[in-house]
């Protein structure tokens, strides 16, 4: 089945909004929708808080598929999304994200998957204003260290400190910390490494058991 999903309470897009979007999508797509859901939770929460949300996912069927507005209706939370994302190509559930016309399923690499988590955390990144006259509230401006990303990444990976990787780099380890938290790049490479030690094999409907393998969706954990 093909299932949109909405988001409800968010100060975003609004339904209307998110609708048309997927409606578009799904016609270029040649995508026929068979029902529509609407997400009520506070998706600033842990999955642990959210009952319904969880409920919803709980009802998906092996081999669905789930279009959205974009990944904030799923979270806010880069590491919530890696396991919301982790949970359902478990069961070969393919994600769209039909304002980006991107997909997500067991065909996406590690990487492919990754990068687009990757760019969602930069896009929703805020800069507040330094004084009440100055920069209005936007995007996260550049920094020197942007040149330096790719390498910071990768030292990181390699369980580097942040006073190696300034020493490495020859740059302040107070501005290079900030920098990484601001970034949120330790939260990429957490979720980068748990994406590698997916197993990318598609496996059968009797291969798997969906409660054992998505702790997400056992139903003791769901508070409805």
């Amino acid at each position: 089945m093909n299932i949109v999903l909405l988001k409800s309470k968010t100060d975003k897009s609004n339904m209307i909004v998110q609708q048309k979007s997927i409606i578009k999508y799904a016609k270029s797509s040649a995508i026929k929708l068979d029902s529509t859901e609407i997400e009520n939770s506070n998706s600033t929460q842990a999955l642990e808080k959210r009952g319904e949300f969880r409920g919803f996912l709980r009802s998906l069927g092996y081999g669905d598929a789930v279009l959205i507005f974009d990944l904030w209706v799923l979270s806010s939370d880069i590491g919530e999304l890696n396991k919301i994302l982790e949970c359902l190509l478990k069961r070969d559930i393919s994600v769209h994200i039909c304002s980006k016309s991107i997909l997500i399923d067991n065909n996406t690499t590690s990487l492919e998957t990754l990068t687009v988590l990757s760019r969602y955390r930069e896009d929703n990144l805020i800069k507040k204003p330094k004084n009440l006259y100055g920069r209005p509230k936007g995007r996260m401006s550049k920094s020197k260290f942007d040149l330096y990303r790719a390498q910071i990444i990768e030292q990181l990976e390699l369980g580097d400190s942040v006073s190696k990787i300034s020493r490495i780099l020859k740059v302040s380890r107070t501005s290079l910390k900030d920098y990484i938290n601001s970034r949120g790049l330790k939260e990429l490479v957490e979720a980068k490494k748990s994406l590698l030690t997916q197993n990318p094999s598609i496996k059968t409907n009797q291969q798997i058991n969906t409660k054992e393998e998505c702790s997400l969706i056992k139903e003791n954990h769901v508070h409805m």
